[in-house]
């Protein structure tokens, strides 16, 4: 069960954080004009330029972590202390993930915001469960064998 999990689950969960990253950027992007431009509020670009950097790396990570669980032919060619350690950044991106939206749905009356929120921090979780197996199996294999 676990390594269902590891091997199927959690790449899924991540190529679903991604599509929904891009569908909201879709959407967001073909939505009508930006009323920020009226109410003199839009971001400076410095801010813009650093959202979309973040938002890229996010993906990648989501990416690269989905390869690192799911694709074998990834799996043994990534050195396995990198590949510790990028399962390791991405489990601490997803509990920021979480936070955040639970943040969100705290300051939200309940609706369906909430829900996708609810959601959110699941999925959130279950990666970041994964990778924390990950992470603690490539430590224990570090350990050497005791014999008794």
């Amino acid at each position: 069960m676990n390594r269902l999990l590891h091997q199927r689950v959690a790449p899924a969960l991540l190529i679903a954080q991604i599509a929904y990253i891009v569908l909201v950027g879709l959407l967001f992007a073909l939505s009508g004009p930006d009323t920020a431009e009226l109410d003199h509020t839009a971001p400076s670009p410095t801010g813009d330029a650093l959202f979309t950097g973040l938002l890229i790396l996010t993906v990648l990570a989501m990416g690269g972590g989905a390869a690192l669980l799911g694709w074998r032919r990834v799996q043994a060619w990534a050195p396995p202390t990198a590949r510790a350690a990028w399962l390791g950044a991405l489990g601490l991106g997803e509990i920021a993930l979480a936070v955040a939206f639970l943040n969100t749905a705290l300051q939200e009356s309940f609706g369906p915001d909430t829900l996708i929120a609810a959601l959110a921090i699941v999925v959130s979780m279950a990666i970041t469960l994964t990778c924390v197996g990950e992470v603690q199996r490539h430590l224990r294999s570090l350990r050497p064998a005791t014999q008794g």
